[in-house]
């Protein structure tokens, strides 16, 4: 190539380089806008495949444990037993990092109630049943007899279920199978002014020759007996085999409630105590030397007690069993890799120290022995609530409980209104439960 074409190409490659510096330079010029550019979704074919960037292992998925609950055992609940409740969450989850406890408050009956969304949620929608679920103990067996309840005999340390008072682990069990955990129990018994007797009575004679007026209700609940009743009868009928209404068992306690009544021992408007609470409000009032009352409304009333104490019901012949009450957690899910952490929680709540922790700020009554080996054993009433939890006995369970119980209340009602004899009373309830 001759030297003049090599001078011209390179003049050339300066004048392209000086044009080339002075756009870069933007003299003089506006630059422009830069408009973001909708790619497709799907590259050409000729582009290269994306090799994703290395990262870390995503951490297993966490599970959701789901309690439906009420707002008494809640860990929500600012109140001490909440705060124990809560603190029981906080040491679960952080034993099982990838478990997290959810609490869905309803109402502990009725519509809308738990037991209630349990049924209509079984019968529609079984995936949005929870896991564990927090029931009346006399709704157990309607929630069993649905089909709704795992056992959970396989899944807990044969020691806590032996540790448990017989009346709450017979009533949670059906065929032999354990479908509920009771948390907590309440029972009745007997409070009396020691300021106007030295020693309260201990049976019917004494309580008939005694001073008065004895409050216990007798006035029923929408209808159906009170558990005043069923303690006295179940004393007087006992073990006895046949059919659960037994007439002249029946016509005893209504000859009890009548004499009690014409004696001045039991108030004339004894049916206007409906509930424990009626009578341990007027008992506190002063109006009534001593009533039945619940351990529940008891200790959360004791501190500002003066001149009280305690003792058994008085039955027929000496002190009656009690009929315990409670709330049990009960197992709903059947996913094998969700029942055993279900089981681990429930495990952890009944540990002795935190079920008697639990309790206490709960103003109710542990249902496991070693529990309440934990509480104040210089406290007088430690051991005597032992010996009523130790002889309790759960309510007894038939299939038609509800027409029972009115055919019941209608008995009491007619006796002590004058309506009807004993006699009469118990042959015309019998005649109804049918």
């Amino acid at each position: 190539m001759g030297r003049s074409n090599r001078l011209g190409l390179t003049l050339t490659a300066v004048l392209f380089l000086a044009v080339a510096a002075l756009l870069v330079s933007g003299c003089d010029l506006v630059t422009p806008t830069a408009v973001p550019v909708a790619w497709p979704d799907t590259p050409s074919p000729s582009a290269p495949t994306a090799v994703p960037t290395p990262t870390t292992p995503p951490g297993p998925s966490v599970i959701t444990l789901t309690w439906w609950t009420t707002e008494a055992f809640s860990p929500t609940q600012a109140i001490t037993s909440g705060q124990i409740l809560a603190r029981q969450v906080v040491t679960f989850e952080a034993a099982h990092p990838d478990v997290r406890l959810q609490f869905v408050l309803k109402k502990p009956y009725g519509k809308g109630g738990i037991l209630d969304f349990l049924l209509t949620t079984g019968a529609v929608v079984p995936d949005l049943l929870p896991d564990l679920a927090l029931l009346d103990v006399d709704e157990l067996n309607i929630a069993v007899q649905a089909g709704l309840v795992q056992p959970l005999d396989p899944l807990l340390p044969a020691d806590l279920v032996a540790d448990l008072y017989p009346f709450a682990r017979q009533a949670c069990t059906f065929d032999g199978r354990l479908y509920g955990l009771s948390l907590w129990a309440d029972l009745d018994h007997l409070v009396y002014n020691t300021g106007k007797m030295t020693l309260p009575p201990n049976s019917w004679p004494g309580v008939l020759s005694g001073q008065g007026p004895y409050l216990f209700p007798a006035g029923g609940q929408a209808g159906l007996v009170n558990d005043a009743f069923l303690i006295q009868y179940l004393a007087v009928r006992g073990q006895a085999d046949g059919p659960f209404l037994e007439e002249n068992s029946l016509a005893a306690v209504l000859q009890f409630y009548r004499d009690g009544l014409t004696r001045g021992i039991l108030p004339a408007n004894l049916t206007g105590y409906h509930t424990l609470a009626d009578c341990w409000r007027d008992y506190l009032a002063g109006q009534a030397p001593l009533t039945q009352v619940s351990a529940h409304l008891y200790l959360a009333d004791r501190s500002r007690l003066q001149s009280s104490a305690v003792a058994p019901i008085p039955a027929i012949s000496g002190p009656a069993a009690a009929i315990g009450r409670g709330w049990v957690a009960i197992l709903v899910t059947s996913d094998p890799a969700r029942q055993p952490l279900a089981a681990a929680f429930l495990r952890q709540l009944m540990a002795p120290e935190t079920n008697a922790a639990w309790n206490r700020a709960a103003h109710s009554l542990p249902t496991r022995q070693a529990a309440l080996a934990l509480w104040d054993a210089a406290d007088s009433y430690t051991p005597f609530v032992q010996q009523l939890l130790q002889t309790a006995q759960p309510r007894p369970l038939l299939a038609n409980y509800t027409q029972v119980a009115a055919a019941l209340q209608q008995a009491v009602e007619a006796v002590l209104s004058g309506a009807a004899t004993p006699e009469e009373a118990a042959a015309q309830a019998i005649e109804n439960a049918q």
